[in-house]
Order: structure tokens, then C-alpha cells, then sequence
């Protein structure tokens, strides 16, 4: 097969060639590759022409749902070049989480609030009723009764899939007017498809990957494993397998005994209300010892320069038995008592047709899993990041190689994004072999495209900051400069909403003479939409400023071709926060691998700034140029090679956009 659909640009060839040679040998590959370089196109192209040639299927996890049309619209590029003999062979289903996929969840919002295993429930019992005589003709989801019973409607709708190979919404779109649930419908396809493309969720969380094999019905060692912006996926593996209990949640286990009933527990020697009250004196209690640093006598022992703190790591558990006045086996048996009248009251919403949720059940899986946890992989950790409002305890996950099983499982894996160097403290971090091919591809466009300066007249570092009044007035002066002297598109990332709220509460913005729009901390996906859509209307014509933050959705994965971004200012460097869990986590990184900063603040700040500067260049014409205000970003050149000084910003600017080529 020869399936590629493009002229190969620099690297592509070199890419299928190396991905091949190592699905080959049944070994995993990381490689990096500059944004728009085409690592898509490249990894669907080798390894479908391995799967189809020796059965195998292909795994592709994706971090958003944007990423995932991508790869659909290129499989489509991929059948319309291909050989009539082979055009029947490549196919591929997108799926997406039950929360889109399926209709009740997508037309009632309370059901559209729930997690996987809460919508699990609900649609196994819709199911159930939906197939039970007894229920009554009219009961059961009636997208699931319509698969069961219309047997034409669904025959046609499987022949457009596999016609016209649709992303996961243009199926959802088509199974909703057709009244039929596109969950079920995927699961009647996947074993025919070569290619399935997923969430990471589908992959690295157990429930979810079981019951995706199942409906694959093929060994492990018979698929291959795609992991698309796997620079994310470390950092993801962390949040999914960390766990936290927040006084919030527990009032809500308050109101669910309200209304369900208080039963007492431990021989009748108090209620469950009771024990979930002390439950929140204790972090209420463990905040201020830890976080606020506050006597047993009520004074303070100074402010509190974070929002979290370590805690011992059986002082929790060991609080409640003191409180108490029980033992460690009796504080098990509570916590079984927990998780079997959460059951219960997930039972009985069952029935009623709601949401099958319990925070008493939630309650009861955390402290068990919190009693039982060892030290070595996690820290325990107090939060207080809302100023009172809903302080936490959680369990903070340090080590991403919790998932390495998963994927030595795997026939072979390929794990891929513009930001991935150093390669091999990626590798180990997600437990990879040794024998990991580790691949670096210089950009293919050229460098007389993009050029790359930093400042060192400015800096966003704290204690320079308070020595020196002048330094914002520096960067405002900076920004505003360029925006008002050069009619292009430009972005301006912040470190954080926090500063980027600081520069607009001096009136920063006041000074910038042209459309600005500014990324709001919580706006809405599509209200975001809306707003960068709005942005790029700009290009071409005056120009526009947006302003918002490196590491969110704008910085990583939206792409501006041509003139919808023609500069970039990121002010100061993105260093993670230093916070009790990023000094666990450096500490963990230290004694694993002796490479603490490497690993977790100079390889995470390096990977930020150059997806934020990935923003500018995406094909062979794209030009750009990205400013960085901050003197501490030479530290990066290793990371980025075109970094140079600048010592008259404007004029080198202005010569940059004013060449001629």
C-alpha cells in the first residue's frame, strides 16, 4: 500500500520510515516534530498501512475533541487518494465521552453533570427497562429501543458511516435526527474498523479501557497505541489517578442525609451526620495548622505564602479515630457502612429515573482509598486556593508510570507532539523501556520565517518586581508599543489570569490603540470560540490584540494560518507555581531520577513557551515573529535554538516585519 495523500514535505518521509521500522520490531517510539509539521498525517499513514496488512487495530488518544476531527478529516484525505482496492479497507470511528454521546445526557442537564460510571449506570438500567416486556412498550431510552427494533434505520445510518467516515459530532448530529443512540451504533462498527479514535480517558482509565476491549474483542498485543500532544499526557495521568475530598463535597454528603435518611452508624454511637461534621472540622483544622500556620492558641505564625501544604500521612485518618475514641478496624467498618448506604441511595435515584449519584458512596471509595494508600507514589496534601470558601485534602498522584503496564501491553506505541523535549525525561516518566526510539525533527519550514527575541530590560520574577517600581511600567510600555506600531494580529500570553488580571486592573490595556479582546478565566468553550474567531476576522485588515494565557486552550492546539497571527509577546517565563505540590513532586523526581528541576520546572516551562510560540508558524508561507519580556528566558536557547537578544525591540521588529522576501 502506498496511501500517503500528500507531496511529502521535509521529515514526513524520514517520520512514516521510523514509525514503521518500529511497529516493525513491536517497540515504542517518541519523537518530536514542529507544529504543522503534518505528525498526524505521518503516524495515521504508517502505521494503517501495518494495521491493514496484519490485522492489528489502531488506538489514536487525543487530549481534546478538536484534535480528534483532525485525525477523521485527515483518514478522509487518506481514503480519497487511495487505490479503489484499498478504499474500503481504511476506515475509522471517532468516539467521544457519554457525556456528548449520549442523547439523554446531551438533553437533560443534570444527567449531563454526571461521571462515566454514573452514566454507565444510568444507561445500563435505561437498557434494561428498554428491553424488559414488563416495562412497558414505551419505556427505556428511546434511542436504545429504536437500535433494537429498527432495523432498516439502522442499516442506513452504518452505510453512511462507513461511506462517508464522519468525525464523532457529524455523527452524533445524524444519530439524533434519526432517534438512535450513536454509543451503540459505534459499538456495532468498532470491531469492522482498523482505526479508533478516542479521548485519553478510553485508554488509561481502567473501567473505560475494559469495557473498550471488550467491544473490540481483540488481544492487547494486536492494537497499537497512538498518543497525539503526549506532552500533556503526563500532567493528565496525575489529575486522573489524584483524589481530593473537599468540604464542599461533604456538605453535599450533608444535604443527601437530609434528604435520605441519617442512620446511625458504629453500634448506634452516632449518626452519620455527625461523622461527616467532624470530618470537616478536621480539614477545616488541618488548613490552619498547615496553610495558615496558626497556633494552638489562635495566633498566626506569619502569612501563608501558599495555598497548600504537606500534611503527615496517616494524620488525617488519625485525627478521625482520636475524635472518635474508636480504632482503626472500627473506622474501616464506617467507611464500609459509607460506601454501602451510598449504594443504596444510588439505588433508589436509579429507580426514579435520576442520575444514579451519591457523594456518601464518593465519600466512602476516598477515605478508603486514602487509608490504604501507600507513600511512595503520592503526597498528601492540604488545598485552601478559594480564601476559606472550600478547603481540601487530597491525595496528589507524583508518578505518571502508574499507566507504563498499560502501555507495554500494547503491540507497539507512538507517542508524539511539537513539545517534547527532553525526550527522555519524557520516557522515563511515563515508565517507557529503555529501548524507546527517541526522535527529534528539525522544523521543516524555513528559519528566515520565524525569528525569536527576548528582552532583558524586564522580568516577571517576584522579588525583582518588588525591588523595582519600573519593571510593569517596562512591559506595559512594551506591549503596547508593538500593538500600536505594527497593524498585525498579535497575542499576548500571561503567566496567569492573576497577572494578566494585575495588568489590566494598572490600565494597561487603556494605552492600546486597536481591537483588543481578552480571554476570561471561565468563559465558555464557545463563548471562547467566538472570541478568537472574532480576533482572526482581524488579520489582514487593522489587526487586533488578545490577550490571554500560556498553557490554556488558545496557547495549545488553535491554529492561526497566514495573517490571522503574525506576533506573539509571552510576558515573563511560565514557571510552575511553588506550591507544596510541585516541590513533592520535584522532591519525587529528584530521589527517581537525580533531575528534579530538569524534570519538573525547566522541561514543563520550555514546553509552554514554545507551543505558545507554535502558534505562529503552520505552513510553508506562515511568517512570524514572537517576543519574550523576560531577561531569565536565555536560559531556554538549549531549548529554543533561534533565540537571540534583542537591544532595540522596535527597530528589530520593524525590520523583521518590513523584509521583503
Amino acid at each position: 500500500m502506498n496511501i500517503f495523500p500528500y507531496e511529502p514535505r521535509k521529515n514526513q518521509t524520514a517520520i512514516m520510515k521510523t514509525i514503521k521500522n518500529t511497529i516493525n520490531a513491536k517497540e515504542d517510539i517518541v519523537f518530536e516534530s514542529g507544529t504543522g509539521s503534518g505528525k498526524t498525517i505521518c503516524a495515521l499513514t504508517a502505521t494503517l498501512e501495518f494495521a491493514i496488512k496484519n490485522n492489528k487495530k489502531i488506538i489514536y488518544t487525543t487530549r481534546t475533541n478538536a484534535q480528534q476531527r483532525q485525525v477523521i478529516l485527515e483518514l478522509r484525505e487518506i481514503r480519497s487518494m487511495a487505490n479503489e482496492d484499498d478504499k474500503d479497507r481504511i476506515f475509522g470511528v471517532g468516539i467521544q465521552g457519554r457525556s456528548n454521546m449520549c442523547m439523554l445526557a446531551r438533553n437533560n442537564p443534570d444527567f449531563a453533570k454526571g461521571t462515566s460510571e454514573e452514566l454507565s449506570k444510568l444507561c445500563a438500567n435505561e437498557k434494561k427497562k428498554a428491553k424488559s416486556e414488563s416495562s412497558g412498550k414505551d419505556k427505556g431510552c428511546i434511542y436504545f429501543r429504536n437500535i433494537t427494533k429498527c432495523k432498516d434505520r439502522i442499516d442506513t445510518t452504518l452505510d453512511w458511516m462507513r461511506q462517508y467516515l464522519p468525525t464523532a459530532e457529524e455523527s452524533i448530529d445524524y444519530c439524533e435526527k434519526k432517534k438512535i443512540c450513536p454509543y451503540e451504533i459505534n459499538k456495532l462498527l468498532i470491531r469492522e474498523t482498523p482505526l479508533i479514535v478516542v479521548p485519553y480517558i478510553y485508554v488509561f482509565d481502567s473501567n473505560i479501557r475494559n469495557m473498550l476491549f471488550d467491544w473490540l474483542s481483540v488481544s492487547e498485543d494486536d492494537m497499537i497505541l497512538i498518543v497525539d500532544e503526549a506532552h500533556n499526557l503526563p500532567d493528565y495521568i496525575r489529575d486522573l489517578f489524584s483524589l481530593q475530598l473537599s468540604t464542599r463535597m461533604i456538605k453535599s454528603c450533608v444535604i443527601e442525609v437530609e434528604k435520605y435518611g441519617d442512620p446511625s452508624i458504629f453500634n448506634g454511637n452516632f449518626t452519620v451526620s455527625s461523622f461527616i461534621k467532624i470530618l470537616i472540622e478536621i480539614i477545616r483544622d488541618l488548613r490552619d495548622t498547615y496553610v495558615y500556620n496558626i497556633l494552638e492558641d489562635g495566633i498566626r505564625r506569619g502569612i501563608p505564602k501558599n495555598s497548600d501544604a504537606f500534611i503527615p500521612s496517616h494524620e488525617f485518618e488519625t485525627e478521625i479515630i482520636y475524635r472518635l475514641g474508636i480504632t482503626s478496624k472500627k473506622l474501616n467498618d464506617i467507611i464500609n457502612d459509607l460506601i454501602a448506604y451510598g449504594e443504596k441511595i444510588q439505588e433508589y435515584r436509579q429507580k426514579k429515573g435520576e442520575l444514579p449519584r451519591s457523594y456518601l458512596h464518593k465519600l466512602g471509595l476516598f477515605l478508603e482509598f486514602w487509608t490504604n494508600l501507600g507513600d511512595t507514589q503520592y503526597s498528601k496534601l492540604v488545598v485552601d486556593e478559594s480564601q476559606g470558601i472550600n478547603p481540601r485534602i487530597e491525595a496528589f498522584c507524583l508518578d505518571p508510570s502508574v499507566v507504563s503496564d498499560v502501555i507495554k501491553n500494547f503491540h507497539s506505541s507512538v507517542h508524539m507532539s511539537g513539545t517534547l523535549e527532553p525526550l527522555e525525561e519524557y520516557r522515563d516518566s511515563m515508565g517507557l523501556s529503555k529501548k524507546t526510539v527517541l526522535v527529534s525533527y528539525s522544523s521543516p519550514f524555513s528559519k528566515e520565517n520565524r525569528k525569536i527575541l527576548f528582552v532583558s530590560d524586564v522580568t516577571t520574577k517576584y522579588d525583582e518586581i518588588i525591588k523595582d517600581n519600573n519593571i510593569i511600567k517596562k512591559m506595559q510600555d512594551h506591549i503596547s508599543d508593538i500593538c500600536n506600531t505594527f497593524s498585525k494580529n498579535t497575542v499576548v500570553f500571561f503567566p496567569s489570569f492573576n497577572t494578566l488580571s494585575m495588568f489590566r486592573k494598572n490600565k494597561s490595556f487603556d494605552d492600546i490603540e486597536r481591537c483588543l479582546y481578552v480571554e476570561e478565566q471561565k468563559m465558555s468553550q464557545s463563548a471562547l470560540m467566538d472570541l478568537v474567531s472574532e480576533f482572526k476576522a482581524c488579520g489582514g485588515r487593522e489587526g487586533a490584540t488578545l490577550f490571554s494565557v500560556i498553557g490554556g486552550r488558545i496557547s495549545e492546539g488553535m491554529d492561526f494560518p497566514a495573517e490571522q497571527l503574525e506576533i506573539v509577546m509571552i510576558v515573563g517565563i511560565p514557571y510552575p507555581k511553588p506550591t507544596a505540590r510541585q516541590r513533592g513532586l520535584q522532591r519525587y523526581y529528584d530521589l527517581k531520577f537525580r533531575k528534579g528541576w530538569d524534570y519538573t520546572v525547566e522541561a514543563p516551562t520550555a514546553r509552554k513557551l514554545l507551543q505558545s510560540i507554535g502558534r505562529l508558524i503552520r505552513d510553508e508561507n506562515d511568517r512570524g515573529i514572537a517576543i519574550i519580556l523576560d531577561r531569565r528566558a536565555r536560559r531556554f536557547k538549549k531549548y529554543i535554538g533561534d533565540l537571540e537578544e534583542s537591544k532595540d525591540l522596535m527597530n528589530d521588529v520593524g525590520n523583521f516585519i518590513n523584509r521583503k522576501y
